[in-house]
């Protein structure tokens, strides 16, 4: 089930080799050239063992198209989005070589526009209808393209993250912080990151060259290596990061995890009187209801993806916006999600407030969640939600992504998952009674 592709409106992601291997990339990439027509493309990748050998097959396909290659090499997700956006290398457009949060047997190739989105439900069928097609823009060996080796701004970067804050008072704060980034890609930023802004890092699993210690995905069950680090070495703080740099967990003081859909809510209480209006997701904690309302913002919500959030954004002009994976994005400052942007807001919340982070979240209504998982065959995923769409007619669903059921003591939404062939289940309510009792009547509903 596993050794198939996962196509999305932005890119492609599976499995290596059995689904996503050179000649898929490098077809990608031929399509993607060819959309284009003509320009520079840049490029990034994570540390992933078959990153570089992906990366070379996208390089070399986009200068056989006659387009250069501006090769980022080994930056965050968010640092590409963050250079197309600001346009000091104007590009066409970029291709990340990176899967985020998904294990890492698997990779992806992720289609961004020319000032870092990633592509809209209008661009990546036309994409995908070159890919169909199978012909590709070639180019004569006198005009093709360039390989270009060019290095992040990182100072540019740190000083437009630090323009969001009080830089001043947040350095003489001196907070340590546990750093988790999973031996991915924002490894190597982590130390000038917390230099720049006056923090004391202690870091854990942040060698490149080695494999993921644990799951890329920022939890609670992934976080039990920085918890114990957290209390053994005092700090103010710890944080999880995927492996693409995209996406914030964190940790209290008191050695206890947050859940990654706590992230965004923080953040909007961090921007209170600074933003009107938030986007999130139909899969997203109505804990983000309760922040953006406490900071006067009016929340809008749209399907689940850094696509459809971040379009959503520029299109109601709203400034913020994220999702329940610890997802945040600042269209001042990036279109991309960006785990950096995410620590800082919130790190400048604790250091105005004068409060630790325990007390922060202390804010936060206490909620019964659960998330889970469901492999379900890919010829049988729509069958099994036209199936439970029938079942859940009585309740009025809310079908904007997946069916989505509102009850007066909970929620929950059912959804394919647009990254892995599994359906995601999330369950929330202030008891945990009737989280248990869905979970129940969804699983035998499905006939599982």
């Amino acid at each position: 089930m596993t050794d198939r592709l996962r196509i999305s409106v932005s890119g492609v992601r599976g499995k290596v080799p059995e689904a996503l291997d050179v000649d898929t990339a490098s077809r990608l990439a031929s399509s993607f050239a060819s959309y284009l027509e003509e320009g520079r493309v840049a490029v990034c990748r994570d540390s992933r063992a078959s990153s570089k050998m992906l990366s070379l097959a996208v390089a070399t396909s986009l200068m056989a198209a006659g387009l250069d290659c501006i090769d980022y090499d080994l930056i965050p997700v968010p640092f590409l989005q963050y250079a197309l956006a600001k346009g000091k290398v104007p590009c066409a457009g970029g291709i990340a070589v990176s899967a985020g949060h998904n294990p890492l047997p698997w990779n992806a190739l992720v289609l961004l526009s020319e000032s870092g989105y990633y592509l809209e439900a209008t661009e990546g069928p036309e994409v995908f209808n070159i890919l169909e097609a199978g012909e590709f823009k070639k180019a004569g060996w006198e005009t093709l393209g360039r390989s270009i080796q060019e290095k992040f701004d990182l100072e540019n970067y740190l000083t437009s993250l630090g323009g969001l804050i009080d830089v001043p008072r947040l350095q003489g704060c001196r907070y340590k912080v546990v750093a988790d980034p999973c031996n991915g890609v924002a490894s190597p930023f982590l130390a000038p990151y917390c230099d720049f802004f006056g923090l004391e890092l202690v870091a854990i699993n942040q060698d490149t060259d080695k494999p993921f210690p644990h799951p890329p995905e920022p939890s609670p069950e992934n976080a039990s290596q920085t918890e114990a680090v957290v209390k053994a070495s005092g700090a103010q703080l710890g944080f999880l990061m995927n492996s693409d740099g995209s996406r914030l967990s964190l940790v209290d003081e008191k050695g206890e995890a947050l859940s990654e859909e706590l992230t965004v809510p923080l953040c909007l209480l961090a921007l209170k009187g600074k933003v009107n209006k938030a986007i999130s997701t139909v899969a997203t904690s109505s804990l983000v209801e309760w922040a953006a309302s406490r900071s006067g913002m009016q929340l809008l919500r749209t399907r689940v993806g850094q696509s459809s959030v971040t379009h959503t954004m520029a299109a109601e002009g709203a400034l913020v916006g994220g999702e329940g994976s610890g997802s945040l994005a600042f269209l001042p400052f990036s279109p991309g999600y960006d785990g950096l942007l995410a620590l800082t807001l919130i790190l400048d919340w604790m250091a105005e407030s004068g409060r630790p982070l325990s007390e922060l979240k202390a804010q936060l209504p206490a909620l019964f969640r659960r998330k889970i998982r469901i492999e379900v065959p890919p010829d049988r995923i729509y069958r099994v939600m036209d199936r439970l769409e029938a079942v859940f007619q009585q309740d009025a669903p809310d079908i904007t992504d997946g069916i989505r059921v509102e009850r007066p003591d909970a929620w929950f939404i059912i959804r394919p998952s647009t990254t892995e062939f599994i359906l995601r289940i999330m369950i929330e309510g202030r008891d945990p009674k009737p989280v248990d009792s869905i979970e129940d009547e969804i699983r035998e509903r499905m006939e599982l």
